[in-house]
């Protein structure tokens, strides 16, 4: 989230921000590279994450958005969308980053958000219709 913060501030994606940014938060360069990796990934599909989250809730267009709570949500819908990650898990992490680095209503808001985008996600594809070790009846 911090980088995704970064680059939106800045208006461009910099790896050598990213490092340091990166650097100066873990030394375990798993959790680096794959933390970079996130970032490039939600950054590179921004357009869309922001596209899809001004249908959803228009009274927020991206531009009124707080940098944090944008880089939450192009962060979350990415991850829904590109990673085996539980949606539940990726809305709750992304609710607790709202309550500590945002707004007092962000978390309300960026919840909601990503509620209506998993709704949306599993009518459009019946991925994550189902809690883990739940069976289909067929």
């Amino acid at each position: 989230m911090q980088v995704l913060f970064l680059w939106d501030t800045e208006g461009a994606c910099s790896a050598a921000q990213a490092q340091q940014v990166v650097n100066d938060g873990t030394e375990d360069d798993i959790i680096r590279r794959e933390a970079v990796a996130m970032a490039q990934g939600a950054w590179d599909g921004r357009a869309i994450a922001d596209k899809w989250v001004e249908r959803l809730a228009p009274q927020w267009p991206v531009r009124r958005q707080p940098s944090v709570d944008r880089s939450l949500l192009r962060l979350a819908v990415w991850e829904m969308t590109a990673t085996d990650t539980p949606p539940k898990v990726i809305i709750d992490e992304a609710v607790e980053l709202a309550q500590e680095f945002s707004t007092a209503n962000s978390s309300s808001f960026v919840n909601g958000v990503l509620d209506s985008v998993l709704k949306e996600r599993v009518a459009l594809t019946g991925e994550g219709s189902q809690e883990p070790g739940a069976t289909s009846q067929k």
